[in-house]
């Protein structure tokens, strides 16, 4: 064995081990990735898919590290492409998220809307908007409940 190679493997050693401490104890960062997950799966550790784009990053930043440490032009590129990738799955994610509020925010402005038509129904004495209010609340708790199957359906594929 040269002393490059020797070099480089206690070099490899050597980050792997900080790697793992930095990981163990979360030190070096000044968020946790939990932190980020949307509000509604704070109960959960964290989606498949975001725990795939954490892994994938950390797999990068090492990988990237040990290029720079190595001089390592390849390991430096990949560390690079593994992070991208990362990044590409957590703006997926978040897409998803996105779209899952979207729904909600369509319940909650029917339910708004049917409070206040209601709401003008009783004050002007028309019982018509009154009953057209009471339908656009009931439509948004038939909203509501289609968004907590998808949420359920979901959290059982993930």
């Amino acid at each position: 064995m040269s002393l490059q190679q020797i070099r480089r493997f206690f070099v490899t050693i050597i980050l792997t081990i900080m790697l793992a401490i930095t990981i163990a104890f979360d030190f070096g960062t000044t968020n946790s990735w939990a932190a980020t997950l949307p509000t509604q799966s704070q109960t959960q550790i964290a989606s498949m898919n975001r725990a795939k784009a954490v892994t994938k990053n950390i797999e990068g930043k090492a990988q990237e590290a040990i290029g720079n440490m190595t001089g390592d032009p390849k390991d430096q590129m990949m560390g690079k492409a593994k992070q991208v990738e990362s990044q590409a799955r957590n703006a997926a994610e978040d897409i998803k998220d996105q779209m899952k509020l979207k729904g909600r925010a369509k319940a909650v402005t029917k339910n708004i809307e049917g409070k206040a038509q209601e709401a003008i129904g009783k004050a002007t004495g028309n019982r018509q908007d009154q009953v057209a209010g009471k339908a656009k609340q009931v439509e948004s708790q038939v909203r509501n409940a289609v968004e907590d199957v998808k949420d359920t359906v979901q959290d059982i594929l993930n």
